[in-house]
């Protein structure tokens, strides 16, 4: 339309100013005659009427040009119409499978297994779509492998630490029937079987940690909890350790709020726990170092710490300080023994409760180990625990 009505507007100019001058020359050749007095009245009348005619044309070009400006721009109108609806509807079938795309992306990197695209639209979002479901395939596939030896990991870990248990439990059964004749035996035999003993009480402690941490993988830790009081659970723990610290000449001190309401726990689980971060405390620090454990509410939540004044715990490792067999660095002066699962099955326990655990370490300083547990009848906590003070 645009096309046409430009095609007529020029031809409509064309003819105006061909009709406008031929008119001219009429005129010219009227206005001859009457100068020459030959023409008379019919001359004179000519070149009246050649201006009226002129008048005319003009007209008639006025409403011609509105008229095809009117085409033209109806012409134009349809056109960038019709390209602005062919535009969207090309960004449109280009845009849905790429939203498709990143909505499936997302579901697959949280964990949904079965994210898919349909395979659709232009040749390119259809190549990217068809080579997403194939990478999906792929690690659903890897996944389920994966899953499936994690499986096999755990019932073979079960199994294995289960059979070596009792035998182990047998040897030290019978080194500390010998120790209990050590009056009997020479010094050397007095010592091979101490070396035994210590040995086999280490792979026990192994071997249980073990447990524990399988038991935990394959959703098999299973905790039977009731409303407990936190005061006899420290009081406990603290009496558990309170010879060893004494022996590292370490100050061991309770700092417990009152009216602290109960928690819902499996009590030897969590006096478990704290046993473990005692244990930490106390390894990790010198000779006179202080060790407080403090019990506080804290909004739903009870709240307990373990906190002192030792080494801390280089930044490095606060990343990785619950992962398994991870120990940190004593320093020169200290021997830390143990299996390196302690922290790693102090979590599990912590979580199976639905509770947190958390640390806060300055190098120099000294470190704080928390865990938040729900009160009883209060829903389990969501947030990350927060450590009270200090740092390891």
């Amino acid at each position: 339309m645009a096309v046409i009505g430009v095609g007529r507007f020029i031809q409509q100019r064309q003819d105006f100013e061909d009709a406008i001058a031929r008119s001219y020359q009429v005129e010219m050749d009227a206005r001859v005659q009457v100068a020459e007095g030959t023409g008379g009245k019919a001359a004179r009348a000519r070149v009246n009427a050649q201006a009226d005619r002129r008048s005319e044309l003009r007209d008639q070009i006025s409403s011609d040009t509105r008229d095809t400006t009117i085409l033209v721009a109806a012409g134009l109108i349809a056109g960038l119409t019709g390209a602005l609806l062919l535009f969207s509807g090309l960004i449109a079938s280009m845009r849905r499978p790429l939203e498709e795309l990143v909505d499936a992306a997302g579901r697959l990197a949280a964990g949904d297994r079965s994210a898919r695209v349909e395979v659709g639209g232009l040749s390119e979002t259809a190549t990217l779509g068809a080579a997403f479901n194939e990478m999906a395939d792929d690690l659903e596939q890897e996944a389920s492998h994966r899953d499936q030896l994690d499986r096999l990991k755990d019932e073979f870990v079960l199994t294995a630490s289960h059979e070596l248990r009792s035998p182990l439990t047998s040897v030290q059964g019978f080194a500390e029937l010998l120790m209990l004749e050590s009056d009997s035996l020479t010094p050397k035999q007095v010592e091979t079987v101490e070396i035994i003993l210590d040995n086999c009480r280490h792979l026990v402690r192994l071997l249980n940690d073990l447990l524990d941490l399988a038991r935990s993988d394959a959703g098999r830790l299973a905790v039977t909890p009731k409303p407990t009081e936190v005061a006899p659970l420290i009081d406990d723990a603290a009496r558990t350790m309170r010879a060893q610290t004494e022996a590292g000449k370490q100050t061991l001190t309770q700092q417990i709020d009152p009216d602290l309401p109960s928690i819902d726990v499996e009590a030897g689980r969590i006096r478990q726990v704290l046993v473990n971060l005692l244990t930490n405390a106390h390894e990790y620090s010198p000779e006179g170092a202080s060790i407080e454990v403090t019990a506080r509410i804290s909004g739903a939540d009870v709240e307990i710490a373990v906190t002192d004044n030792g080494p801390g715990i280089p930044e490095s490792q606060l990343e990785h300080i619950f992962d398994r067999f991870t120990r940190g660095d004593a320093g020169l002066t200290q021997r830390v023994g143990g299996t390196g699962l302690g922290l790693a099955i102090s979590k599990s326990l912590v979580e199976v409760h639905g509770g947190t655990i958390a640390v806060e370490s300055t190098p120099g300083v000294g470190s704080t180990f928390s865990f938040r547990l729900p009160a009883s009848g209060a829903a389990p906590a969501t947030g990350p625990g927060r450590a009270t003070a200090g740092a390891s």
